[in-house]
């Protein structure tokens, strides 16, 4: 997986600012996750930067944008900070959706070093409950 984002978009990071903003452009829902803090869930990212770039605003100005970037829920975020991007459907989930997720999928491995789809949510969401877990992983193997 790595190496494909790497031959197509060059780098993590080419790969994240083209997920931010292709879900600019569509106003799309999405959890984002952090290294270092709870992750902002069902945010849209500010239109902004799309609009940036109809208008022919520069790499500069397209760089200071992505060290300012506005989320839906009121706060702003450096690209820096960012873990991953996890797009969600734009009608969002009934609970009935989220509770007929098929958990099997939890238990396998995902990671480039064996860990568990769980694992990854876990470490990337930042968990601290099972519970949490639980959610997470259903949003995410849902969406």
């Amino acid at each position: 997986m790595i190496a494909k984002i790497e031959k197509e978009f060059g780098s993590r990071m080419g790969f994240l600012g083209h997920q931010i903003l292709m879900l600019s452009i569509a106003g799309q829902k999405c959890d984002i996750t952090f290294f270092k803090k709870k992750p902002a869930i069902d945010v849209k990212i500010d239109q902004q930067i799309n609009l940036a770039l109809m208008y022919g605003s520069g790499a500069k100005k397209l760089q200071e944008m992505l060290e300012n970037i506005k989320l839906s829920n009121g706060d702003s975020v450096s690209i820096g900070e960012i873990w991953t991007i996890n797009p969600m459907p734009k009608g969002g989930f009934t609970k009935e959706e989220l509770a007929s997720v098929d958990m099997t999928e939890a238990e396998q491995e995902a990671g480039l070093k064996g860990e568990t789809l769980r694992e990854m949510i876990k470490n990337t969401y930042h968990c601290k409950s099972k519970d949490e877990e639980d959610y997470y992983l259903r949003r995410y193997i849902a969406s």
